[in-house]
Parts: C-alpha cells; structure tokens; sequence
C-alpha cells in the first residue's frame, strides 16, 4: 500500500465509521482538535498526528487499525473456525507491520521536515 493510497483509506474509513453518529464538528469537539483539522484529515490534507488518530478511534469505538483496512474488505465473509481465526491473525499481524513501516516512514519525514 503506497502512502497515497493509506492516506486515502484512512479518510474513507474516518468518513464511514463517524457516518451517522457524528458531523466533523462534533467528531472533532469530542477528539479535542478544530473542525479545520477533521476536514482536512478527510480531506486527505493533512495527516493527523498519533494521538489524535487515537482519540479519534477512541471516540469512534474502533481500533487504530481498522481505520487503515483497505475497503473493500468489508464485503468479504469468513467462515468462524480455527484455521481462519488463524489467518485473520497472520493477516492482522501482516498489516500491522505493514502499516508500521509505512509510519515510520512518514515519522521519518516529518522529522526531516519533507512534508
């Protein structure tokens, strides 16, 4: 997944999970930033900073992780066993570490003042 593509994904996935609990304003008084800043994190402006992504999937009720799922995984159905709890593990493990490299990334720009 290109940086691009992570960008877009956590503003679709910020825009579907507050879809009709939350407008910005009120996503954005309950995280503690402007409305600005949640229009701009949507609007795949800026990229919002750790603890604000935090208190965003805090008070959207979701892990951190679920705002970087791709979205079209939510249309696929896995049958509940071992062996696909198994690799729904591998799997989750394997974005993990995907998604860690790609913040460490824009960490690392960020300390350099690229972006």
């Amino acid at each position: 997944m290109t940086e691009k593509e992570l960008h877009e994904t956590l503003s679709f996935n910020i825009k579907k999970y507050r879809k009709g609990k939350f407008t910005q304003e009120q996503l954005a008084e309950k995280v503690g930033v402007s409305a600005q800043n949640i229009n701009d994190i949507e609007g795949k402006r800026r990229w919002p900073r750790e603890g604000t992504l935090v208190k965003i999937a805090d008070v959207l009720e979701i892990d951190v992780y679920q705002l970087f799922l791709p979205n079209n995984l939510d249309e696929i159905v896995i049958e509940n066993n071992d062996e696909n709890a198994r690799i729904r593990l591998k799997i989750k493990e394997q974005i993990a570490a995907d998604f860690q490299i790609t913040i460490n990334k824009m960490l690392e720009k960020w300390k350099n003042s690229e972006i």
